[in-house]
């Protein structure tokens, strides 16, 4: 589960892509190029293949939309032509940087939102609750330094997001004979930590940030290259692509104060 999809990236951007129809260029025996790339995954499925259509009716074996390369699963007999979907965006860039996003906040916040197991060890001196270190989504185990393992009626989550659970029969700091010291219990605690779904602010923060790292590189590319055509079709300007990045970057800056962050536990 990311943190933020491709799709929800290009809505928020209005980084929809476009259609086009052409005749292919050869390079090979079943092997063609396209005149503009990369290409990209119109339905959001998870695969471009589908979304290149060749009107004489031949089928696409494989896709490599960096390249703009087709390959189709025959050798034909004439000229192809063919319908797709591209973006001077890429996919895979989107993916980059939803994937750098992610890792930024988890920095930042000291919190890794998506379900992930966790294994900590507990000393409890006094009371019946266990602290746990992040939020819990589900226990798989709860074991005793004598190797018992608690049944799940034994124990309950009494507070998922502060990762609160709560022993059923178990109260350490009681005088207990022979010794009639207080008594001290010892767990292995095995979980699946973080969030069933993304908090709305994080998903935004990432979208935040992965956009400003996208539009930053364009920008540098912008300044060292006259070329940059494919980029004005979203901006007409370099100017406006300025003006683009310093909101984001004050936007960032803003979202970043209202992140929610692990708290350590004593």
């Amino acid at each position: 589960m990311p943190y933020a999809s491709v799709r929800e990236l290009r809505t928020f951007n209005s980084w929809h892509p476009f259609e086009a129809t052409e005749k292919l260029a050869k390079i090979g025996s079943k092997t063609y190029r396209v005149s503009k790339k990369p290409l990209v995954d119109y339905d959001y499925d998870g695969q471009i293949v589908d979304d290149v259509v060749i009107q004489e009716g031949y089928t696409v074996e494989s896709v490599d939309e960096n390249r703009g390369i087709i390959t189709l699963a025959s050798e034909p007999s004439g000229d192809v032509t063919a319908t797709y979907y591209w973006h001077p965006v890429g996919d895979s860039e989107i993916d980059l940087a939803i994937g750098s996003a992610s890792v930024e906040i988890e920095a930042l916040t000291g919190t890794k939102y998506i379900p992930h197991t966790v294994t900590e060890y507990h000393k409890l001196y006094f009371g019946e609750y266990l602290y746990l270190s992040e939020p819990v989504i589900s226990i798989e185990s709860i074991e005793e330094s004598s190797g018992k393992t608690l049944s799940s009626n034994e124990y309950e989550v009494i507070d998922a997001k502060n990762g609160v659970v709560r022993l059923k029969n178990i109260f350490a700091g009681q005088i207990a004979p022979p010794w009639f010291l207080p008594t001290t219990y010892s767990f292995k605690v095995v979980y699946q930590a973080g969030y069933e779904e993304i908090p709305a602010i994080v998903k935004h923060a990432v979208i935040l940030i992965a956009s400003y790292n996208i539009l930053f590189r364009i920008a540098r590319q912008i300044t060292f290259s006259e070329d940059y055509t494919g980029i004005a079709i979203g901006f007409k300007t370099p100017e406006e692509l300025n003006t683009r990045i310093k909101l984001l970057a004050d936007e960032i800056e803003r979202i970043k104060t209202h992140l929610p962050r692990r708290v350590a536990k004593t």
